[in-house]
């Protein structure tokens, strides 16, 4: 009668072929765990004090050549087994997660294969020897084994792989014995953690390796208990956690490892280093340990492949799974460690808050929920809460409309319309309250920044790097070289607030630019620190993407802005130039009745009577002392004015650093208390 025949050269073909280490040392793998259950059949309970499989390894590094042979003293190739070892997809070791295909793996990955057994029959030890095969019409080719015979004296069975077959595997089996131990210990990890399996040695060209104690000496303290969890979608899922030293994860992805068993094996490792949230644990006086859970249960056990090399569940139920087991980790093996971090998470969020005010804007508990676990930096408490930030304020928005349009539309408010009202004032003056702390946080740290940075050229006295400090002080308040109403200019910060509030939006300026590069006309190469061209641009600003203009450029200026700046504890003004009103209308001389470029390149006249706002920030000593003496005090009593005369209007204004900085810190400082913060040790006097 016709039956099917089975088409072995096929059937290894469409076998999935690797893309990794694991992968492409699964053939071996699957040896070994033959190995595994060979002894476990004979010896049972006494396994881990009988059991033994040898591993060697020789030309690791030329593929061509490769040997490796793995020897066990289990129960042997008997009747049944090799009957089961003849058939293909059997069902023999089904129980115990078997899918019939682990040797078929071995067809698609080695040249040669050989296998030496002992067993015994009717009570008499006996030999079999084999060759296996890749092709379709005879796989296994007995040989005699007298003749064939390696040495073997003791029940148990030997395999002998030979060169690696094709392409797909050479270009990922391990060719340094540090990678093929990493991912052979990788992989049986949780047999060697659990510690009730065989003994295992693996020599390779000479260099012998011991497990399990190769991995038990990396476990710190007692296995910890064994937990239970029922879940509704995964059923009852036992977690086995181990507490090892950092070397224990050499080779896998992350430092805390989840390691998922099918049958007692392991299928998948997974790193849950953001689900855990510890970057280490602690034991004592060790530090820098890793958690190793080993987890099992008949939802894995009935969903891995037939090659045993993967789960046949999607990565999103395989990351929940995580998340619960990760979540039962927390609570009952790491629960104190998990409290310690808990509380350090929060304090870095108070901190985080602080610094970023805008993003508080719920409950820290809430807040904290929002975010991954492992958040403990400021990008990534930032990354995590900026959706929900712009999710509130979206919903603020619509309900303000829905407000606004109840106002205009319709005919009948609703009673309890104050409500309502009084509930989206409150969201709003929160908001408000939000982006003010965020801005005033940001100026309180400029001005800290300025005021230490002034102290530290004053102290410098003339020391070779007062250039270069003076140059940062100038570019802090603003960028040097360059003109507002540039797209330069438009990509650049400055601070010109801490001068003059009006000027925090200002572009309409020049910086440290030479006057015969702002006026169309005349001018020379002398450099007004500052030159600010209309203090209205500075209240109302101009778009540069759509070219607005809120100021009417056709009228000549009316108001000018000079600024200059000397440096902080400067005392010689020896030069006839050096003097501060001549400075000033040398300047003023070169800018009067021109023209200088605006926004659009338009030309905008500066008018006859234009009123000049000079102001000279240095400090009152030595010679400049002597300059001022017959100037006017202003009226604090510490800096110096005097108005323009003749053909200039307007007026010069010595205004001292410390003034200038102390002064910024007022401005601030109604807003900076409203928010819990105030100015730090006061170092300008």
């Amino acid at each position: 009668m016709p039956k099917l025949s089975p088409n072995i050269e096929n059937r290894v073909q469409k076998l999935p072929k690797p893309s990794n280490y694991t992968q492409a040392m699964q053939p071996l793998f699957e040896a070994v765990s033959n190995a595994f259950y060979a002894i476990e059949d004979i010896y049972q309970d006494d396994v881990g004090s009988r059991g033994k499989v040898d591993i060697r390894v020789d030309s690791l590094n030329d593929l061509n050549n490769l040997s490796i042979e793995i020897s066990d003293n289990g129960i042997g190739l008997d009747i049944d087994r090799f009957d089961a070892f003849c058939e293909v997809d059997t069902a023999f070791k089904k129980e115990r997660g078997g899918k019939g295909v682990g040797r078929l793996f071995w067809l698609d990955a080695f040249n040669e294969i050989k296998v030496q057994s002992i067993f015994r029959e009717g009570g008499e030890l006996t030999k079999r020897s084999f060759s296996f095969e890749l092709n379709n019409t005879e796989q296994i080719i007995d040989e005699d084994p007298d003749e064939s015979w390696r040495g073997r004296a003791t029940q148990g069975t030997t395999i002998f792989f030979k060169g690696i077959r094709t392409d797909e595997y050479a270009d990922y089996f391990p060719k340094l014995a540090s990678t093929f131990l990493r991912y052979f210990s990788a992989h049986f990890i949780a047999d060697f953690l659990v510690g009730n399996g065989s003994k295992v040695s693996v020599d390779i060209n000479g260099e012998i390796t011991q497990y399990p104690k190769e991995i038990s000496e990396m476990v710190v303290g007692s296995k910890m208990t064994t937990k239970t969890i029922a879940h509704e979608k995964f059923g009852a899922l036992s977690i086995v956690g181990f507490t090892c030293k950092k070397e224990a994860s050499t080779g896998l992805d992350g430092g805390h490892q989840l390691h998922l068993l099918a049958n007692g094996r392991t299928v998948e490792t997974r790193e849950i280093d953001n689900l855990l949230g510890l970057k280490y644990l602690s034991s004592g006086e060790e530090t820098e340990l890793l958690f190793h859970g080993c987890v099992s249960g008949e939802y894995l056990n009935s969903r891995v492949n037939e090659g045993r090399t993967a789960f046949n569940i999607s990565e999103k139920i395989l990351k929940e799974l995580s998340r619960q087991c990760s979540e039962q980790v927390k609570q009952d093996f790491l629960s104190d460690q998990i409290d310690g971090y808990k509380a350090e998470r929060k304090q870095s969020y108070f901190n985080f808050v602080e610094r970023y005010p805008i993003y508080g804007f719920d409950d820290v508990d809430k807040q904290l929920d929002k975010v991954p676990f492992h958040a403990k930096k400021p990008e990534d408490f930032a990354a995590g809460l900026v959706k929900h930030q712009i999710r509130h304020d979206e919903k603020r928005h619509d309900e303000i409309q829905r407000i606004i349009a109840t106002l205009e539309q319709s005919e009948d408010v609703p009673t309890n319309f104050n409500e309502t009202i009084i509930e989206a004032a409150k969201g709003i003056h929160e908001s408000e309250q939000l982006a003010l702390a965020h801005h005033v946080v940001r100026r309180k740290l400029v001005l800290e920044v300025f005021e230490k940075l002034v102290a530290r050229i004053r102290k410098r006295e003339g020391s070779k790097d007062d250039y270069h400090l003076e140059e940062t002080l100038h570019s802090f308040i603003c960028p040097m070289r360059i003109r507002g109403g540039t797209a330069e200019a438009a990509s650049r910060s400055h601070d010109l607030w801490l001068v003059d509030e009006r000027l925090a939006f200002t572009r309409a300026f020049s910086s440290d630019e030479r006057i015969d590069k702002i006026i169309k006309e005349g001018g020379n190469a002398d450099r007004p620190d500052l030159f600010i061209w209309n203090l209205a641009h500075g209240l109302g600003s101009i778009d540069p993407d759509k070219k607005e203009k809120n100021v009417d450029t056709s009228e000549p200026l009316k108001k000018v802005m000079v600024v200059e700046f000397k440096r902080p504890g400067r005392k010689n003004y020896p030069k006839p130039e050096d003097q501060v009103e001549q400075q000033i209308t040398k300047y003023l001389a070169q800018l009067k009745n021109g023209e200088i470029e605006s926004f659009d390149k338009t030309r905008v006249r500066i008018a006859d009577d234009c009123v000049f706002h000079c102001y000279v920030i240095a400090d009152i000593v030595g010679d400049l002392e002597q300059q001022l003496s017959n100037w006017e005090t202003t009226a604090n009593g510490e800096g110096r004015i005097r108005p323009l005369k003749n053909q200039y209007q307007g007026s010069i204004e010595v205004v001292q650093w410390a003034d200038l900085v102390n002064d910024a810190w007022k401005r601030n400082q109604s807003t900076l208390s409203a928010i819990g913060l105030r100015r730090s040790e006061k170092i300008l006097e």
